[in-house]
């Protein structure tokens, strides 16, 4: 080899000429490959968003949720490949046979060097789509990294979960197009308002003063299932308030724990139970066992009530017979005590009587006898 006239291949090895031929030699050689390096540098250090995303989707080891949507291109004789197949769906919709999801399968392990746990993406599509699929590839996996996906999910024979679909967020949002618009109005608005309950702190105040309950009882109405049959009763009959209140919340109530059924007497058969109280048709202490008695009847009524329990009021005749039986019978405390041998006998008489007498009215009975 001869270099500007000298042989540098017949030199002796290793005398100043033959070192220097090969130093200059090897400094040319590696000075090329850094120019070149440099050039690749220079011009060749670019990214883009294609190669962002592949680099993140290409094959994702990180998150097993991943392995059940292992994604794939499918073939198709009137189009060369579906946007996104995924190879268990289009078997479920028989897009393909059994072998050659089998195939495509373990293709897609030997091409990726994947394993059981490793979801393998492929996206083929216009570039816009198939940004937007690797996007939601990368979201996906990030959000199972951060902890439970807030999505939908469907279970499994096996009573483990699926994804089936994101949640609704506000792109979901927007009028429902098969329903024609409502026009809403001043008069419309003005009509429900009207028509709102009453509000149950100024119910309570107008039920205190109007019906003179007591905080306890009015309370007790307002919470009661019977609030407005309570007013309706209070309106039809001459029965006083407070008698109504304590009937339909703490006697329904007693009545309930014991196990009557108080759902089978209806409103109406109660308003005429109190109408027929407010007219001295029975009296106050046989209240409950008429409701008992209807509860356990349900194909009877009032009339029926009053005559199989024997509740037929006395009459002022009867009741004056009665008193004065009582009283020839107890003459020496009579004589005794006087007057004060009312309270005595009038528990006597009511003892015979209870159910089927106004004690106001045998009262009033036993102190004319007693005068």
């Amino acid at each position: 080899m001869q270099v500007f006239g000298y042989d540098f291949m017949g030199i002796e090895s290793f005398t100043g000429i033959f070192v220097l031929f090969h130093l200059i030699f090897s400094i040319g050689r590696w000075s090329w490959i850094v120019f070149v390096l440099s050039l690749g540098a220079k011009y060749l250090n670019f990214n883009t968003k294609f190669l962002g995303y592949a680099n993140e989707a290409a094959l994702v080891k990180a998150n097993p949720e991943l392995a059940s949507s292992m994604v794939t291109l499918i073939t198709k004789p009137d189009k060369p490949t579906s946007t996104i197949g995924k190879l268990a769906s289009d078997l479920a919709k028989g897009r393909i046979t059994q072998e050659q999801y089998d195939i495509g399968v373990e293709a897609l392990k030997k091409a990726t060097g994947a394993g059981e746990g490793d979801a393998v993406v492929f996206v083929a599509d216009v570039k816009e789509n198939t940004e937007d699929g690797l996007k939601a590839v990368v979201e996906r996996a990030r959000e199972a990294i951060d902890g439970v996906p807030a999505e939908t999910r469907a279970a499994n024979p096996d009573a483990t979960t699926r994804y089936l679909r994101p949640r609704p967020g506000a792109a979901r949002m927007y009028p429902e197009t098969d329903i024609p618009p409502l026009l809403i109005i001043k008069s419309f608005i003005e009509k429900i308002r009207s028509n709102l309950p009453e509000r149950a702190e100024r119910k309570f105040r107008r039920l205190k003063k109007e019906y003179h309950l007591n905080d306890k009882l009015a309370k007790q109405i307002i919470d009661s299932e019977f609030g407005d049959l309570f007013e309706v009763i209070v309106k039809e009959s001459n029965v006083a308030a407070t008698t109504i209140a304590v009937f339909l919340t703490e006697t329904l109530t007693s009545l309930r724990r014991n196990g009557i059924s108080v759902e089978n007497v209806s409103a109406d058969q109660i308003l005429d139970l109190f109408r027929s109280l407010g007219s001295g048709e029975i009296a106050k202490e046989a209240l409950a066992d008429v409701f008992v008695w209807l509860s356990e009847n349900e194909d009877k009524n009032l009339h029926d009530a009053v005559g199989a329990l024997e509740l037929k009021m006395f009459s002022e005749a009867e009741l004056t017979k009665l008193i004065s039986r009582v009283i020839a019978g107890n003459r020496q405390l009579v004589n005794k005590a006087g007057k004060k041998a009312l309270n005595i006998l009038m528990g006597l008489v009511m003892k015979e009587v209870r159910g089927k007498a106004d004690p106001r009215v045998v009262n009033e009975l036993l102190r004319e006898q007693l005068n």
